[in-house]
C-alpha cells in the first residue's frame, strides 16, 4: 500500500523501494524459520507422546507379570512410582531455588576475595543438594565470614535456620541483616515472629509494625501484628489489621477474630455480620455457629442463639463448651450470663500460619530428618 501510494504521487523512490523489497524478504524468510521451528517442535511432542505411551505400556506389562507371580499390584506401583516423580519435582525445585540463591549471593557480594566467596557458595550448594545441610550452612556460614554484609547470605542462613527451629541461630542472622539494612522486610517479619514466639509481644509489635510499614501487602505481617496486639489488650488497632487482612485473602478464621473483637467492642451487629461470613465460607467451622450464637443471646434473641450452638455442638460433639452453653440454655433461660462464661476467644490456627510463612518468605528447603540444631550430627548423621 505504502508502495502504490508513493507511485501515485509520481515521486522517484528507488532507495525506497529497495528498502522496502528487502524488509519483505527478510519478512519472508523470518516467517519460513518459524514455521521451521513449529515443525520441529511438533514432530518433538510427537516423539515425546509416542516415548510416554511405550513407557507407560510397558509399565502396565510389568506390573501385569508382577501381579501374577504375587509380587506386588499394579496399584502399589503406580504409588510408588507417583511417589518417586513427587520426589524428583521437590528435589528439582530445591535445585532452582538453589541456583537462584547462588546469583543473588553473588549480586550481593561487596567483600575483597570474591573467588574464595565463591568457592563456599558453591561448596554449600553441592552440600545440600546431597541434604548434608549441616556442611552446608556451615560453608555457607564461612562465605558470610568472607562477606560480612552480605545480607543476602545473611539472610538465607536465618530463614534456614528458623526453617529447621533452630532459633537462637535464625535470631542472630537476622539481627546481623538488620544491622547492615534495617528496613530489610524478611528480616523484621521474623525478627517479630521469634519475639512473639517467646512471648515478648513488645519487641514484636516493633519488628512486625515495621514489616507491615515495608510491605503494605503481606497477609503474614498483619495477620501477626494483628495477633500481637490482641494479646496487648490493643483491640482497635488489631481490628484495623485483620480487616486489611482480609481485604488481601479472606477467610473463615479471619472473619471469626474480627467478628470475635467486634463482639468485645460491644457492635454486636458487625460481629454477627462477621461470624455469618465465616460460616459461608466455611459451613462446617463450629467455633463460627458458636460464637454466632453467643452474639444473638446478647441481642436476646434467644431461639436463634439456641439453634446456632446447637448446630455448633452437633458439628463437634466432643467440645464440652458447646454442650454445656446447649444444657444451660435449655435449662435455665434466666441464667445466660452462664453461658457467655463460657465463651472463649478464637485463637488464629498456628498451623496454619506457619504455612503462610514458608509460602511468603519461600523458604527453601522441605527436610525429612529432623531438625537441624547447634551441636547436634548433621542431616547425613557425620
Amino acid at each position: 500500500m505504502i508502495l502504490a501510494f508513493s507511485h501515485r504521487l509520481n515521486s522517484a523512490l528507488p532507495i525506497l523501494d529497495e528498502h522496502f523489497l528487502e524488509r519483505i524478504s527478510a519478512l519472508e524468510y523470518s516467517i519460513g524459520r518459524v514455521d521451521e521451528r513449529l515443525n520441529e517442535i511438533y514432530d518433538l511432542v510427537q516423539q515425546l507422546s509416542t516415548d510416554s505411551f511405550y513407557d507407560h505400556t510397558m509399565i502396565e506389562s510389568i506390573a501385569e507379570a508382577l501381579k501374577r507371580l504375587q509380587i506386588v499390584g499394579k496399584q502399589d506401583l503406580e504409588r510408588d512410582w507417583h511417589k518417586r516423580v513427587t520426589q524428583r519435582l521437590i528435589e528439582s525445585e530445591e535445585r532452582e531455588k538453589l541456583e537462584a540463591n547462588k546469583k543473588s549471593f553473588l549480586n550481593a557480594f561487596r567483600g575483597k576475595d570474591k573467588n574464595q566467596f565463591s568457592k563456599l557458595i558453591e561448596e554449600s550448594s553441592q552440600y545440600f543438594i546431597k541434604k548434608n545441610y549441616r556442611r552446608g550452612l556451615k560453608a555457607l556460614e564461612r562465605a558470610l565470614a568472607v562477606d560480612p554484609q552480605n545480607c543476602e547470605v545473611g539472610m538465607f542462613l536465618g530463614k534456614l535456620y528458623y526453617e529447621f527451629q533452630n532459633f537462637a541461630d535464625a535470631s542472630k542472622y537476622l539481627k546481623r541483616v538488620l544491622e547492615n539494612n534495617p528496613h530489610h522486610f524478611e528480616a523484621n517479619l521474623l525478627t517479630g515472629l521469634l519475639a512473639r514466639r517467646r512471648g515478648d509481644f513488645t519487641v514484636a509489635r516493633q519488628f512486625l509494625g515495621n514489616a507491615v510499614d515495608i510491605c503494605q501487602t503481606s497477609l503474614a505481617a498483619h495477620l501477626f501484628l494483628g495477633s500481637v496486639l490482641v494479646s496487648l489488650g490493643q483491640d482497635a488497632e488489631a481490628l484495623g489489621h485483620f480487616s486489611r487482612a482480609l481485604n488481601l485473602k479472606p477467610s473463615p478464621q479471619m472473619y471469626l477474630m474480627v467478628g470475635s473483637i467486634y463482639s468485645r467492642q460491644g457492635q454486636i451487629r458487625h460481629a454477627i455480620k462477621h461470624m455469618k461470613k465465616a460460616i459461608e465460607l466455611d459451613p462446617a467451622c463450629h467455633e463460627a455457629f458458636f460464637h454466632l450464637g453467643l452474639a444473638f443471646l446478647e441481642q436476646k434473641w434467644t431461639k436463634k442463639a439456641r439453634e446456632c450452638i446447637r448446630t455448633a455442638a452437633h458439628l463437634k460433639p466432643t467440645e464440652s463448651r458447646y454442650q454445656d452453653a446447649l444444657a444451660l440454655l435449655v435449662r435455665d433461660r434466666a441464667r445466660r450470663a452462664s453461658v457467655a462464661d463460657l465463651k472463649r476467644e478464637p485463637a488464629l490456627n498456628e498451623e496454619s500460619l506457619e504455612f503462610l510463612v514458608k509460602d511468603e518468605l519461600r523458604l527453601n528447603f522441605r527436610p525429612d530428618r529432623s531438625p537441624v540444631r547447634t551441636g547436634g550430627k548433621d542431616a547425613e548423621g557425620k
